[in-house]
């Protein structure tokens, strides 16, 4: 059901020397036009029937394809799958609402309560929630209004008002947030009703919760994590769980066009529970994807083909999977760390491309630099799959 390692084919030297050749000369292009600090680079790393190839370019001694670091919002891929699991087990339905009961009981999704009474909870599909069409306020990249909360985002805003740096943040807290403010995105305020939103993937965390009984972090461990063999990859939740595991990939960042390279490879990702927490390595994550829109992990074809389809108004993104140049899969930024992983149905191949470092005054440069790594890549990979003339 699950993949397994490949064996090696004649042009896999070929294809290492072109795959560290082509990274080498894009880091250094890049630096060129971007001043950086030593130890800012990329690593790329490809999985497929063929085997299996990795490159890193300007980055410490060590950096390789073990190397942990923070995924971001690809962490979205396995909420998503975490909720069509759900579903394909009967245990939810999509097109439920919030306020629809979960199967086989007498619970809504959200409980009916004060404190998670969010605008609308009543038309809100969570099919819309998958596939950002809910409107719901993105409280961790959205400045809240500037009275009483300061204009500031709300990890920023409770960080200051509750003096608390290691503040363990909820998805209950976030959800009482939401609903005692009435905070929801203007229709007007949307692309044709598509608006991105952590906060929405926060709500999915919960109601993975709800329906499963078990912690976010045990569903994914039981359901994908150990099954499909993910064994360096894994779902933080505490406050005070802030380090990444050995080895690593330090991640630095510049918050501001004139501020200093700083190192924020530590930090409190309770927030970030649903659309952003999980740790993981380019191998485990080229695997997840692989595996999972292979439809060779826990998902079956037809579940795989639902979670791909674009619904009407939106451009690219389905439900928790984006469409790219590339193939299929995900972004994800945070400060330290940005990658890119995608899946090609053509040839069963997965590539993932981690940068370390965030330049927040530079990232549409950044993630040219990504784009880049992957286009050549694939153009690699198709070249020397090519027979010759």
């Amino acid at each position: 059901m699950f993949l397994t390692a490949a064996p090696a084919i004649s042009g896999a030297d070929d294809i290492q020397a072109s795959l560290t050749k082509m990274l080498e000369s894009t880091v250094e292009e890049y630096r060129k036009k971007t001043p950086s600090p030593d130890g800012v680079g990329a690593l790329v790393f490809v999985a497929g029937p063929s085997g299996e190839w990795s490159a890193a370019a300007g980055l410490p001694e060590g950096a390789g394809p073990d190397s942990h670091y923070r995924i971001a919002s690809v962490s979205k891929t396995f909420t998503a799958a975490a909720v069509m699991l759900l579903d394909q087990q009967g245990k939810l339905r999509i097109d439920d609402t919030l306020t629809d009961k979960i199967p086989g009981t007498e619970a809504p999704y959200l409980a009916d309560s004060r404190r998670c009474a969010i605008p609308d909870k009543e038309r809100l599909r969570i099919r819309d929630i998958l596939s950002h069409r809910a409107r719901i306020f993105d409280v961790f990249n959205t400045a809240l209004p500037q009275e009483p909360f300061g204009g500031m985002p709300y990890a920023e805003y409770t960080k200051q008002s509750l003096n608390e740096p290691d503040h363990q943040f909820t998805q209950d807290e976030i959800i009482a947030f939401l609903a005692a403010n009435k905070l929801q995105v203007k229709e007007e305020d949307t692309v044709k009703g598509y608006k991105y939103s952590d906060t929405g993937y926060t709500i999915l965390a919960k109601i993975i919760e709800r329906v499963s009984g078990k912690s976010y972090d045990r569903f994914l461990a039981e359901n994908f994590f150990g099954p499909m063999g993910l064994k360096d990859t894994s779902a933080p939740w505490s406050a005070y769980d802030t380090d990444l595991p050995e080895p690593f990939l330090k991640g630095v960042a510049r918050l501001t066009s004139d501020g200093e390279f700083e190192d924020v490879t530590e930090c409190n990702m309770s927030d970030q529970i649903g659309p952003g927490n999980i740790i993981s390595t380019p191998r485990d994550i080229a695997q997840w994807m692989r595996g999972l829109l292979s439809a060779r992990g826990p998902l079956r074809r037809e579940q795989v083909e639902r979670m791909t389809a674009v619904p009407e108004g939106n451009t690219t993104y389905a439900l928790g999977i984006g469409s790219t140049d590339f193939g299929r899969g995900h972004s994800g930024a945070h400060p330290g760390y940005v990658n890119l992983v995608t899946y090609s149905a053509g040839d069963d191949t997965a590539v993932a491309v981690v940068t370390p470092f965030v330049d927040y005054s530079r990232l549409h440069e950044h993630l040219a630099l990504l784009n880049d790594v992957t286009r050549s890549t694939r153009e690699i990979l198709r070249r020397e799959a090519s027979p010759a003339p």
